[in-house]
């Protein structure tokens, strides 16, 4: 376990095997990528981490004013400890790589933007739906994180450990309304020198979040690849997975 500071946080993060970075989404930490994280570190060195505001890795103060662009930035510092790295992102960890890709497009060789949740191509009963940040302002965690878990699929809603409560209080009151606001930069992304795949899960095609994904490919110009397993497929199929995922980054 290793600690880096950054401006406004101190982020915890991991070294695993023999650079593959790992990003979680939403409310997930690096917890999330446990039965994968073995399976790719005989041939690569894995990183993962906890995002800023989630699980080891607290805030400094107060949140900043531009909560995308800081899990941006911090994941370019840490690319600048451990190196250039493909990189996998989830869910909302792929809107973070979005943005990592506006600024800094030199940290990263290939970029698995797994279900990235942009919410200009998310079907307009869910960009209409509940106001799941306000639910949480409202209402308190258990109204927003029950909105929350019907959109992704799962009803009724499980239990939360204190872990997973304070990571889903950052996520609604904080993370949530950046990355649901969050616009990419189509005309850098179709530019940028490195190599984005933008995948979907082959359990997940009735999910606003895979509808997302298909969007954001056609507007990038680019085709899906499809992973095994649903939204998280990296932990439910993790042997699958990883062995999809080194089929893609070596462009097979």
């Amino acid at each position: 376990m290793t600690t880096l500071a950054v401006p406004g946080a101190t982020l915890t993060y991991d070294i695993h095997g023999p650079v593959l970075l790992l990003v979680p989404g939403g409310p997930a930490d690096a917890q999330v990528f446990t039965h994968i994280r073995p399976l790719l570190a005989d041939d690569h060195t894995v990183v993962t981490y906890d995002p800023r505001g989630l699980s080891r890795s607290p805030l400094d103060g107060a949140p900043g004013q531009d909560t995308v662009r800081d899990h941006a930035d911090d994941v370019h510092r840490l690319l600048g400890e451990v190196g250039p790295a493909d990189v996998l992102a989830s869910s909302g960890g792929a809107i973070t790589l979005l943005e990592l890709l506006r600024h800094h497009p030199a940290d990263v060789r290939t970029v698995v933007l797994h279900e990235p949740p942009v919410t200009r191509y998310l079907p307009a009963d869910v960009r209409n739906g509940p106001d799941i940040p306000a639910l949480f302002r409202d209402h308190g965690l258990a109204a927003a994180f029950a909105a929350f878990m019907k959109v992704v699929g799962v009803d009724p809603a499980p239990p939360l450990d204190p872990r997973a409560e304070a990571n889903f209080a950052y996520f609604f009151g904080h993370l949530m309304p950046a990355t649901g606001a969050y616009e990419p930069d189509l005309d850098t992304l179709r530019a940028t020198p490195a190599r984005l795949v933008v995948a979907v899960g082959e359990e997940s095609a009735a999910l606003p979040v895979h509808q997302a994904a298909v969007g954001l490919a056609a507007a990038l110009g680019v085709g899906t690849e499809v992973f095994p397993g649903g939204h998280g497929g990296f932990d439910t199929d993790a042997e699958a997975f990883a062995a999809r995922l080194r089929e893609v980054l070596k462009g097979c």
